[in-house]
């Protein structure tokens, strides 16, 4: 009876572990640059260039029409339409579809485009769905709904906004971290890792939310004046 119970005790912590190994791995950022941070897939095998910044950039487009969206963009975008966030008490105009920087992040981070395509060529590797985003997508028409709104425009004019003048943390003013005055992905993180401006142990945000990273709530409250 002994002998059952003690290996009835390590299947369990067996299948414990492998459960375990079977999650995301959902990367902090480190606040010291790319080399090293969640974007920085030099090592992995997908990549056969070896290379940290070609996955996403390359220096000549090289005949290639991802590059014509400027940031000199070397990976595959998405061709997926999308549900765009809606509310009742929404002031900002919305894009129909993502935009500009969020286009392109979406270009991973919806599931529905090979980490490994880039270079001109297919792939196969696909994000985990613990980093997709949004993480419940219907195939076809992914629903960012249940997401903070993306390619909308930052309403001056909503007194429950903070003017663009005030500080994003350590990366300049909320005009700086806008595209063409819209919020974007990149307006609360930043892709680089970028020293001086992501805050370390973080999903690559340029606030800190938690006690534990800067003042509770730190992020949304650098924008929402609540």
């Amino acid at each position: 009876m002994r002998h059952i119970k003690r290996s009835a005790f390590f299947l369990t912590l067996l299948a414990a572990v492998l459960f375990a190994a079977s999650l995301p791995v959902l990367a902090n950022g480190n606040g010291n640059g790319i080399t090293g941070s969640p974007h920085d897939f030099s090592g992995d095998g997908w990549n056969s260039s070896g290379e940290i910044c070609r996955v996403c950039h390359a220096p000549h487009d090289q005949g290639r029409t991802t590059g014509l969206v400027g940031l000199l963009w070397n990976h595959t975008l998405s061709t997926a339409t999308y549900t765009m966030y809606s509310s009742s008490t929404l002031d900002g105009a919305i894009d129909a579809n993502p935009t500009g920087i969020s286009k392109m992040c979406l270009g991973c981070h919806d599931g529905t485009v090979a980490l490994d395509d880039f270079d001109g060529h297919g792939g196969t590797t696909f994000i985990g769905t613990g980093d997709q985003v949004p993480q419940l997508q219907d195939a076809g028409n992914p629903d960012l709904r249940a997401t903070h709104p993306i390619s909308i425009v930052y309403d001056t004019t909503d007194t429950g906004l903070h003017p663009t003048s005030n500080n994003m943390g350590t990366s300049g003013t909320i005009a700086d971290v806008l595209e063409g005055g819209k919020v974007q992905c990149s307006s609360c993180h930043d892709v680089h890792d970028s020293a001086g401006e992501a805050v370390a142990n973080t999903k690559l945000l340029r606030v800190g939310q938690t006690s534990g990273t800067g003042s509770p709530s730190g992020l949304c409250l650098t924008c929402h004046d609540k």
